[in-house]
């Protein structure tokens, strides 16, 4: 008798999501899947593994495609459980908070990238801008340069940052990757602009800048590395599972 599965499928994706998925990459192909399964659904992997392979695949194609269809967006202001946050101005971080950004980029940490440039709000003159609600986030519309000047964040703390990411596990992760395409685009700016205001550079001193600047800056504006993974996988899977069913 086949076996009904219910499953919840979060509309969402969360930064712990995005980090468990990143966990899986060195398993087995189908113990990667059930993993996957397991870490969004909130199934045991040994009730997964009761399933039919037939039903595993096709929830995992399901899961997969609302993975690859999150769309990142830039919020420079938004509210989440209660609090206003406000994304940091470049020109605004010290030389502390700068250095702290670069190591938490460097080594992949989106938690801790997240948490310097989001920070509680702790002025503002919102009173003649209009909020909007998405996803049951609220968030301010508009250019970050625009919005900068009606909002101070509070000081950067490490301490604080630390707490920060156990909050932000449960931010929605396409809010992240706009925040790294953003911080991403800026630095790409602020690279080129050094470039052109430096004449008297030599194309070697410019080519070890620019290097410099993609190892800060890295290719995170696809912002999908695990999920294109486990996509390129589940393709060559889906297959042998087709043909498991013909036989």
């Amino acid at each position: 008798m086949s076996k009904t599965i219910n499953i919840q499928i979060p509309t969402d994706f969360t930064i712990e999501h995005y980090n468990r998925l990143g966990e899986f990459e060195h398993l087995p192909e189908l113990l990667k899947i059930i993993r996957v399964i397991s870490a969004i659904s909130g199934f045991s992997e040994e009730e997964i593994k009761t399933w039919s392979l037939s039903s595993i695949n096709e929830i995992y194609q399901d899961l997969h495609k609302r993975i690859v269809e999150t769309v990142p967006i830039f919020l420079p202001v938004f509210q989440f459980e209660g609090i206003d946050y406000g994304i940091q101005s470049i020109s605004k971080m010290s030389a502390g908070e700068y250095i702290d950004l670069e190591t938490q980029l460097q080594k992949g940490d989106m938690l801790g990238t997240i948490s310097i440039l989001y920070r509680p709000i702790v002025s503002h003159k919102f009173d003649s801008l209009e909020w909007k609600l998405r996803n049951g986030i609220k968030y301010i519309q508009g250019k970050a340069e625009n919005l900068f000047k009606y909002y101070t964040i509070e000081e950067y703390d490490v301490e604080k940052r630390e707490w920060r990411k156990e909050i932000f596990k449960n931010l929605p992760v396409n809010i992240a990757l706009g925040a790294y395409n953003f911080f991403l685009l800026i630095g790409i700016q602020l690279s080129n602009d050094f470039l052109q205001s430096s004449p008297k550079l030599t194309e070697e001193e410019k080519l070890k800048w620019k290097n410099q600047m993609e190892s800060l800056f890295p290719n995170i504006g696809v912002g999908f590395s695990h999920y294109t993974t486990l996509v390129k996988k589940e393709e060559s899977y889906g297959l042998r599972e087709k043909k498991m069913l013909q036989k």
